[in-house]
Parts: C-alpha cells; sequence; structure tokens
C-alpha cells in the first residue's frame, strides 16, 4: 500500500512543483470554464528517463520489484481506487459543488460508481482530481511497470527479448501520444459530462496500468523470441498489413 500511495503522491508533487501548461476547459453547465495544468508529459520524462537509467544503468532501482510484487501492488491499487472513491462520494455533498447529471440519481450504490461530483478539486483548487487520475499516476504507471516486465526479464535471461522490447515500445506510444496531447483530454467525456466516481478512479488507477501491462508480464513467465519473419511483419506500418487482409479475404455473395 505504501509503494502506491507513495507514487502517487510523488506524481502529484511533481505536478504541483513543476511548470505547466495552462488551458481552459469546455463552458460548463454554469457557463464558466475550468483552468487546468497541463505538464503530464514533462513528469512522465523525468520518471520514465529515470528509472530507464537507474534501473539498467545502476543497482539502486531494481524495478524487477513489480513482477515479484505485481498482485500486492495490483491488490493496493484497487483498494486505494475504493478509499479515493468514498472521499469522492463523501465530500461531493459539501455545499457548492458541481454535480454530475448521471451520478445524481438518488440511488447511493450508483451514484459511488457513477460520481457525484463533476470535477472535484483539490489544493484549493489548483489540482483538478479527475483530469489528474485520467493522464498522471495510472498511464505513467502502466509504462513503469511494463519497464519493470523488461528489467525482470532481463535480470533472468542477461538480455531483452525483441517481443518485449516490442510490446514495451508499441505501449509506450500509446502512451506518450495520451500525454503529449494532453489538452486533448479536455474535450472528451470522462472530462465534460461524467462525474468522478468509482468507474474512473478504478479504471485510471489499477485497470489502464495493471491490466494492460498483462502482456508484458506474460513474456516474462513465457519468453517469446520473434523470427525475421514475424518481427517484419510486426513492425510493418499498420496500414500493410490491413491491406494485405483485406486483399486476402474472400467475399461471399448470398
Amino acid at each position: 500500500m505504501a509503494v502506491i500511495t507513495g507514487w502517487v503522491l510523488l506524481v502529484l508533487s511533481l505536478h504541483v512543483v513543476l511548470p505547466g501548461l495552462r488551458a481552459d476547459g469546455v463552458p460548463l453547465p454554469n457557463g464558466k470554464r475550468l483552468s487546468y495544468k497541463l505538464n503530464a508529459f514533462s513528469i512522465f520524462v523525468i520518471l520514465y528517463g529515470s528509472a530507464v537509467a537507474l534501473a539498467f544503468g545502476t543497482p539502486y532501482l531494481p524495478l524487477s520489484y513489480i513482477y515479484d510484487a505485481y498482485v500486492p501492488l495490483l491488490t493496493a491499487s484497487v483498494v486505494f481506487s475504493v478509499a479515493l472513491s468514498f472521499y469522492l462520494y463523501l465530500s461531493s455533498f459539501a455545499k457548492g459543488k458541481m454535480l454530475a447529471a448521471e451520478g445524481t440519481t438518488g440511488y447511493p450504490l450508483y451514484d459511488f460508481w457513477m460520481g457525484r461530483e463533476l470535477n472535484p478539486r483539490i489544493l484549493g483548487g489548483r489540482v483538478d482530481l479527475k483530469e489528474f487520475c485520467e493522464l498522471y499516476p495510472g498511464l505513467i504507471g502502466w509504462a513503469v511497470i511494463n519497464l519493470g516486465m523488461a528489467h525482470k526479464q532481463f535480470t533472468q535471461l542477461g538480455y531483452v527479448t525483441n517481443a518485449m522490447l516490442l510490446t514495451n515500445s508499441f505501449q509506450l506510444y500509446y502512451v506518450i501520444d495520451g500525454l503529449w496531447n494532453e489538452r486533448a483530454i479536455l474535450t472528451t467525456m470522462d472530462i465534460t459530462t461524467d462525474g468522478f466516481g468509482y468507474m474512473l478512479a478504478f479504471g485510471d488507477l489499477a485497470w489502464v496500468p495493471f491490466v494492460f501491462s498483462t502482456v508484458s508480464r506474460f513474456l516474462v513467465d513465457s519468453p517469446q523470441p520473434l523470427g525475421t519473419a514475424l518481427l517484419a511483419f510486426a513492425t510493418l506500418p499498420p496500414q500493410l498489413p490491413d491491406r494485405w487482409t483485406r486483399s486476402h479475404t474472400p467475399i461471399r455473395c448470398s
């Protein structure tokens, strides 16, 4: 539990301390726009770059711990998500809160799941909890977990297989794209419409980092070195395999 809590607090501290661009969200039901501080990509570069350097270049960061403690870390992230969800639910009853329509049905369990408050903020409004959890600890954490799996494989085999490298690279591209285009999330349904409750808290902090990293975890247990043909096919631009599949798919006429 200490590792998960410490990770979230570390990322939160960097978000508060480091500079970032300012952007306004879409108009809220009351006509106002909230201001957001955007520095997810900078934080990613610092944390991921440091993890790579320290884990693979020094003995001071044994990232293979993530593999060894995968289930306890996953369990702790679920517990953290539940605790955060209770805080969000209870704090939403304070006076002056802007509520989401989908989370104010009057059915407590449903409202707890969907989230009552639209844009919960802490630290005097400096941190938007929903936007922060959407991108920062979970998405960056996903990349770090994958890196930990690669480090575990390196400690076992003395090298990292090409399948592990590809998995890390492809999923890292997705993470970088999301963080680099952080401003775009301000127009998504998660930010503009949904309340922040258990559904998003669990999805952001537990589901995304731990479920999406199961591929790299599998490759630790079952290394899958790719041959030349498979490696070449896996690294083709995505349009080419799609065109090949379409051209070799028989068309049936009824």
